[in-house]
């Protein structure tokens, strides 16, 4: 069992999916730990992102963030430009959508899935100071908070029986797929 929050929040979706009562497959992408002394010596592969679920025909390639926060930064240190790059890779492909799922651990522990494309249209206005836009919610140039995640993400309902999160993937992925999945079948 992990200690890491963000680590547990990872472990809690997987979770989820294996309890799911609609058939959902989960493929978590470990990433490889490596001591301190050894990482300036050491060449190891990113993950281009933390999990990939398949649904419906669909396949979610998908990025997990957890913050204690309002908001999640979008320094280097937090998402990684190859990870944006990755999922919109990812999301060119018929069938597939991506994103991130942002878990808002306070005050009352919510998910919300954002679309790479409006993670990238919100991250383009924000950091471009672009007046111009039609959030509602206060655009943060260093950050995406959870004010932004409400208005553009899908949210993933969850409870807690008794020490851990349990979420509502069902649900969400019809959501997902309803609104992001209908890509042109014509396209080549």
């Amino acid at each position: 069992m992990a200690t890491n929050l963000g680590k547990v929040f990872e472990e809690d979706f997987q979770k989820s999916a294996a309890q799911s009562v609609e058939k959902i497959f989960f493929v978590r992408l470990k990433d490889t730990h490596i001591p301190v002394d050894l990482r300036s010596r050491v060449r190891v592969t990113k993950n281009d992102y933390d999990c990939m679920v398949f649904a419906k025909n669909h396949l979610f390639t998908l990025e997990l963030k957890s913050t204690k926060d309002k908001s999640i930064s979008f320094q280097e240190s937090v998402i990684k430009q190859h990870q944006i790059d990755k999922l919109s890779e990812a999301n060119t492909y018929e069938g597939v959508i991506s994103g991130f799922i942002m878990n808002f651990r306070e005050p009352e522990n919510k998910a919300y899935f954002i679309h790479i494309e409006e993670f990238l249209k919100y991250q383009n206005i924000a950091q471009n100071q672009i007046k111009e836009h039609t959030y509602r919610s206060k655009v943060n140039k260093s950050s995406i908070s959870l004010a932004i995640c409400e208005e553009i993400g899908i949210e993933i309902r969850g409870f807690k029986p008794r020490t851990r999160w349990h979420y509502h993937l069902k649900d969400f992925i019809k959501e997902a797929i309803n609104t992001y999945g209908k890509k042109d079948a014509n396209k080549e």
